[in-house]
């Protein structure tokens, strides 16, 4: 196994990236699309494998078209909200419907514009499945973790056929049932919040071809379920912790003078309230940190180590839960902390993170795999015109 690296310095970016700004302050955001394209290239030129680059063949250009399509809906809802609210809502259910068209676009670009070793990658997943795993799944996703509740809101009443002398006779088992149905409605959006992400996952890489070489990957929605409970296993004790040392620390009095308004008279804080609220908010900023990062390193290591090329190569993530949250934690307080001009840095940082623990198996000689892509690699010149660019993340 050998492992991906990045060559770039935040120095360097940080030159592409203070004329990018510039530029598009100064031409109103119309810059913006061109921007996009010099900060790729120059993380895809540092990218390497075994002394090979990757490439990002985009132009300002194909992704302008794109660009001033989302403007011009931001703009139509911005004002529509204004003048008709229910136009807006019209707009966001049109967006809606568009979103996996959009997605599968982006795909279909993004994969044709990037080359690894001079040989492009492709995308051949169908329309109809992007509607599937990006319409139909999400939408019943919604439903069971918004729907559900208006709906059992709704018919609550005809429980107890509008007399309101049996609201307090049957509350208890009206208050049962409707706590048991909602507590199915969550558990199979839980489980369906699992299978989205395996469905997703296969539709982009076994829909994902290296020249001819083909991408597959078989996952089971189980494992996903597996790592989301585990994660809610953390947040639930991380809480506990929380709630113990915040007591620790005079928690139990800080209650009692939340509970007493007449306290903060002349805008006056107690003493030692300000440490306490902060003490809590470092803490459950790292926590959520953390299970976010043990989230996606735990779900890339599954989708990597089940993942071939052409079943000769293997593909495998060493991330660390705690490397991701502590780079995620310290970039945060950096960009913060000057005021956003560390950026290029914390983006190398996070860059050279990611590529340093993708290792990609190449005891089957990579520069004889590469040869005989480029000989088979089909006509490269052909491009899509527009881009609508919509990322889509499968685990970093």
């Amino acid at each position: 196994m050998e492992s991906l690296r990045f060559n770039g310095t935040g120095s360097e970016y940080f030159k592409i990236w203070i004329v990018n700004v510039l530029l598009t302050i100064i031409t109103l955001g119309l810059y913006f699309p061109w921007a996009k394209v010099r900060n790729r290239r120059y993380f895809y030129a540092n990218s390497t494998l075994s002394d090979r680059n990757f490439e990002y063949h985009a132009t300002g250009k194909q992704l302008f078209i794109g660009f001033l399509i989302a403007m011009g809906f931001f703009i139509a809802y911005t004002f529509l909200g204004q003048l008709h609210p229910s136009m807006a809502g019209i707009l966001m259910l049109i967006l809606f419907v568009s979103l996996p068209w959009l997605i599968w676009r982006s795909l279909m670009f993004n994969m044709r514009v990037t080359s690894f070793s001079n040989v492009h990658f492709s995308f051949v997943g169908g329309l109809g499945q992007a509607y599937l795993n990006y319409f139909v799944y999400p939408f019943f996703l919604i439903v069971m973790v918004y729907g559900m509740p208006v709906v059992m809101a709704f018919i609550a009443p005809h429980f107890i056929h509008g007399n309101p002398s049996m609201l307090s006779e049957n509350s208890s088992a009206l208050m049962t049932v409707l706590s048991i149905v909602m507590f199915v409605a969550w558990v199979f959006a839980f489980y369906l919040f699992a299978v989205i992400k395996k469905r997703n996952t296969e539709y982009t890489i076994n829909g994902s071809r290296y020249g001819q070489g083909v991408f597959e990957t078989s996952v089971d929605s189980k494992e996903f379920l597996k790592i989301n409970l585990k994660s809610m296993g953390f947040g639930i004790i991380i809480m506990l912790v929380s709630i113990g040392i915040f007591a620790g620390f005079g928690g139990s009095n800080a209650f009692s003078l939340l509970s007493r308004p007449e306290i903060f008279k002349d805008g006056q804080t107690p003493e030692g309230m300000f440490a306490l609220i902060g003490l809590s908010y470092v803490i459950m900023l790292f926590a959520m940190m953390f299970i976010i990062s043990y989230t996606m390193t735990r779900q890339r290591r599954y989708i990597y180590e089940n993942t071939t090329l052409d079943n000769q190569i293997a593909f495998k993530s060493t991330l660390r839960a705690r490397d991701l949250s502590w780079v995620m934690l310290s970039n945060m307080f950096l960009i913060v902390l000057t005021l956003g001009l560390a950026l290029p840095w914390t983006k190398v940082r996070m860059a050279r993170l990611i590529l340093e623990n993708t290792l990609v198996d190449t005891k089957n000689s990579l520069d004889d795999y590469i040869s005989q892509r480029e000989k088979e690699q089909s006509s490269l010149g052909e491009q899509i015109g527009d881009a609508f660019d919509v990322d889509v993340g499968i685990a970093l």
